[in-house]
């Protein structure tokens, strides 16, 4: 069977070892997840498999040459090219086919031989040369960029650019896809396009760097675990199954750790009482016993970071936001709000496409404060206001707000002089602390915010907003750029949080912990599902448009909801609903 032989003894950066002890087989078919926290090898371990890293020590054997699909930066050659002309170079075998059957053409006017002509036609029918565009066009629909086929790279967005690398990876067909964070940046839509088309339609394997692990429980049957220099670790399922088998794993080494630790103090004690006097020989046997013995490693733990929100003392009003008629944009509207309110201890999710003005939404929330914080630097985004209707929030709320882009961090000033610009007046020692406990080194406060990375640019934004106190989080992708367990870290405090949030996410896993109502942004107008998104989508797929949370636990089942599910599934959903209404008394 086809397989990449993989021996990887170690990878440096001026001598540090990013990676290293890795021996394994992977198959062509093989459907794997690698994981594990930012900053320890993921990227790299596909840069070497893919051939783009080369001086490392170890060896890579592709047996039976298998094809590799490798996406990673978004970088275009000529940026005058239709985005349909990118994408079709895609099938390299059939654009090649292409320009001998133009060549071939002109040779047959000119000289009458049709041999190579006929032969190239057969060539490209064989390779789906008939079809492709047909391929080309679903892609597109799929990915949600069929409308821009006939635009110009240099003319689209970067996320929209991001969609048309990850069409071209997909639609050049290697046998394995090297996939680097395929569903950051990209709407919710899309990635569901792009789980399904994996399940059902591709036929190879790959492997897949992704901090969604919603996208990974439903794509991958095998988690490869990237350790840095310690090496791998490798569990058979899905990334859910991961976490458990991991724990348990963790918590057995945990204790045989343990044992093991009393049983050599219990040792030593042993041999320091005899080391002198006629049992001596007895202590130096016992001695080298010890040194014999196999050293259980302690399981690695990453410190987890401990976010925290908590309620000014003043009381909260009970309607937060409420909007009526309103037409939502920057110049021209972007989509049209009948009527909606937010109240007193809501978390809301805000879903679906790009483009369709869910950022623009939030900041225009904020311009209709009647209150601004002239020290925090959001003077870019107070300017947004409702086009025409009725928006208002309540007077004399503390809102914190956390914003995809890091607007409000200066990029130009060290890390210590955005607390001052933020309004935190603290001594080195109190930053250095609050670094530390964020995941930073306690001195990096003296490092330019420029010179951050996403995550760590992620980090300090929250640590800024758990200085204060707010009534309502307003939060923009708060998870993009985080790793797992910090992602798990901040869901936990979210869910312990007494206050309000509204949230824009394509985070299906942490949508569906933390929301209990949904405002969907289609085809022009938002309209709201009460529960999560797990529950939005079953409503759409079952055609129940309807308050599921209405139902209370001794009322009467509702016949409509009787008729369109079974009886006991129509029990099951009254159940939860019932659940969820009583834990909010």
């Amino acid at each position: 069977m086809k397989h990449l032989n993989i021996n990887i003894d170690t990878y440096e950066i001026d001598g540090e070892v990013i990676i290293g002890n890795i021996h394994t087989i992977v198959n062509a078919d093989d459907r794997i997840a690698i994981v594990w926290p930012n900053g320890v090898g993921k990227s790299t371990f596909l840069k070497i498999i893919s051939g783009e890293i080369r001086d490392y020590i170890g060896s890579i054997e592709n047996i039976g040459a298998i094809t590799l699909g490798y996406l990673e930066q978004i970088h275009f050659l000529d940026e005058t090219k239709s985005i349909r002309d990118e994408l079709k170079d895609g099938f390299l075998e059939i654009r090649k086919v292409e320009a001998i059957i133009t060549t071939e053409e002109k040779k047959l006017e000119e000289t009458g031989e049709f041999e190579a002509y006929t032969d190239a036609l057969e060539a490209y029918k064989m390779l789906g040369g008939y079809t492709y565009e047909n391929e080309i066009e679903r892609v597109a629909r799929g990915i949600g960029i069929f409308h821009l086929l006939e635009r110009k790279l240099s003319e689209v967005s970067g996320w929209e650019r991001t969609k048309v690398a990850l069409s071209k990876t997909l639609l050049s067909r290697p046998e394995f896809l090297l996939l680097d964070e395929p569903t950051n940046f990209i709407d919710l839509a899309s990635v569901e396009w792009l789980e399904k088309y994996l399940e059902e339609n591709w036929k190879g394997g790959y492997m897949i760097v992704s901090h969604d692990r919603e996208f990974l429980d439903q794509t991958v049957t095998k988690v490869i675990e990237i350790t840095g220099p310690h090496g791998i670790q490798i569990y058979h399922g899905d990334y859910s199954d991961s976490v458990l088998e991991k724990s348990k794993k963790n918590n057995r080494q945990e204790k045989l750790f343990e044992e093991q630790q009393t049983l050599i103090e219990s040792e030593k004690e042993l041999i320091n009482r005899f080391r002198a006097g006629s049992r001596a020989g007895f202590a130096k046997s016992r001695e080298k016993q010890l040194e014999k013995i196999e050293i259980i490693e302690k399981p690695i733990q990453k410190e987890e970071i401990k976010f925290l929100f908590e309620l000014p003392k003043e009381r909260t009003p009970e309607t937060i936001i409420k909007i009526e008629d309103a037409f939502i944009g920057r110049k021209e509207p972007l989509f049209y709000i009948r009527s909606v309110e937010m109240n007193a201890w809501e978390r809301i999710g805000i879903v679906w496409e790009n483009g369709v003005g869910k950022s623009t939404f939030l900041k225009t929330i904020l311009g209709m404060r009647d209150e601004i914080e002239e020290e925090v630097r959001w003077e870019h985004i107070w300017k947004l206001k409702v086009l025409e209707g009725y928006l208002s929030v309540a007077k004399n709320i503390e809102i914190g707000y956390y914003s995809q882009m890091h607007e409000s961090l200066d990029t130009t000033k060290t890390i210590k002089e955005n607390f001052v610009i933020s309004g935190f007046h603290y001594t080195p020692e109190r930053i250095g602390g609050l670094l530390k406990s964020y995941g930073f080194d306690y001195h990096d406060g003296d490092k330019k915010v420029s010179g951050l990375s996403g995550w760590e640019r992620s980090r300090l934004l929250f640590l800024f907003l758990n200085q204060k106190n707010y009534h309502l989080l307003i939060l923009d992708e708060p998870t993009n750029h985080l790793d797992y367990d910090t992602r798990e870290a901040l869901e936990k405090s979210m869910r312990n949080y007494a206050g309000s949030i509204l949230f824009i996410s394509h985070d299906r896993y942490f949508v569906n912990k933390l929301a209990g109502k949904i405002w969907i942004i289609e085809d022009g107008e938002l309209v709201v599902s009460y529960g999560n998104y797990e529950d939005y989508r079953y409503k759409k797929e079952k055609g129940i448009n309807f308050d599921m949370s209405l139902f209370d636990a001794d009322g009467e089942m509702n016949l409509v909801l009787e008729e369109k599910l079974w009886a006991v599934e129509a029990r099951r959903i009254k159940e939860k609903f019932s659940r969820k209404k009583l834990k909010r008394r």
